[in-house]
């Protein structure tokens, strides 16, 4: 009797296991069969010159080889801000090799091929000229907690001279201005402005219907942790995009109503909405009078905070600048 118990219990425990396995293989199944990729009815930009992006630094980039690439990684790879400073103090690196290097990975990951991201609309042509200088300049003491010789990305709402401003829209593809109130405090703190980012079209107030990351100049901006899968959330998409794809050391967006938190959640960086007035809106296309603000994107806080520290400053231009008058703050802790 005993003998005839334990071989049926035998047999309910193989059985329940085989069904808890082919239970187990339908649900994976069902999970995947599940991951569709999205529909786009416009990919890729019909306005953006692909070789006119690369015109001026074309053969640099094409003569910094795999190797180097390779060698310089550890040093750059998801690393903060005061990481990669230790690295140039160290000798191990410049901020020449560090520009190119993030435009290695936007040569390869971001622009008409199967790993596209369209995260990036302009460069600035004369950021490798500039790294040079500040490699040259660079202060004997340097503090690691600094912005200098650091490469960003800005919004593409955001005025940089030598770059059009586009807002993502044809009818500003020559819209060419001086620079906005924070990318002269990022110049004069020594950041290196590496380009723009794309961005929702007119900050995502074109059309309610169009997908997140879409503008005309820019195309579809697709999200790195999986094309054409996730969304990359608006309107600030192309600085978040850029931040996870590690194509700069940090970027700037803008906010009306959350254009920096969303990507920045999509994404899976850091972005910060300060308080309205804060920074500066000078020199940014403008939304709302009360609601809008550019705000840092960053892989880490402490990125974060050093980039919000580079940008601040009093704008006598901007009125809700004035009416804050914030006092002068370290963001940054050590």
């Amino acid at each position: 009797m005993k003998q005839f118990l334990l071989v049926c219990i035998l047999l309910i425990f193989f059985s329940c296991k085989e069904e808890l396995n082919t239970n187990t293989q339908k649900s994976t199944e069902i999970k995947t069969d599940s991951i569709q990729e999205r529909e786009y009815a416009v990919l890729d930009s019909k306005v953006l010159d692909t070789l006119d992006l690369w015109k001026s630094f074309n053969f640099e980039v094409k003569m910094f080889l795999k190797t180097k690439y390779d060698k310089l990684k550890p040093l750059i790879f998801e690393k903060t801000i005061p990481e990669i400073q230790q690295a140039v103090a160290d000798g191990k690196l410049t901020y020449e090799e560090l520009t190119l290097f993030y435009l290695s990975r936007i040569k390869k990951y971001d622009r008409n091929n199967e790993l596209s991201l369209n995260s990036i609309i302009a460069l600035n042509p004369k950021v490798l000229d500039e790294s040079g200088e500040l490699d040259a300049n660079r202060p004997k003491e340097l503090d690691l907690y600094s912005i200098y010789g650091m490469p960003v990305l800005l919004k593409d709402n955001i005025n940089a001279a030598g770059m059009p401003t586009t807002a993502g829209a044809v009818v500003f593809e020559n819209n060419n201005t001086g620079d906005a109130y924070i990318t002269q405090k990022l110049k004069e703190n020594g950041a290196l402005i590496l380009g723009k980012a794309n961005l929702s079209e007119w900050a995502y107030f074109f059309c309610g219907d169009c997908p997140s990351g879409y503008s005309a100049v820019g195309g579809q901006t697709l999200n790195p942790y999986g094309r054409k899968i996730h969304d990359t959330g608006g309107s600030s998409s192309g600085s978040g995009v850029s931040m996870a794809a590690n194509f700069a050391v940090a970027a700037v967006g803008s906010e009306t109503s959350g254009s920096i938190l969303s990507p920045s959640s999509s994404n899976s960086v850091v972005g910060l909405k300060p308080t309205v007035g804060l920074l500066s809106r000078g020199g940014i296309v403008p939304i709302s009078s009360t609601l809008d603000t550019p705000g840092p994107m960053t892989r880490s806080v402490i990125d974060n905070a050093i980039m919000l520290q580079a940008m601040t400053g009093l704008d006598s231009e901007d009125e809700k600048t004035v009416s804050l008058n914030a006092p002068e703050t370290n963001y940054i802790t050590r």
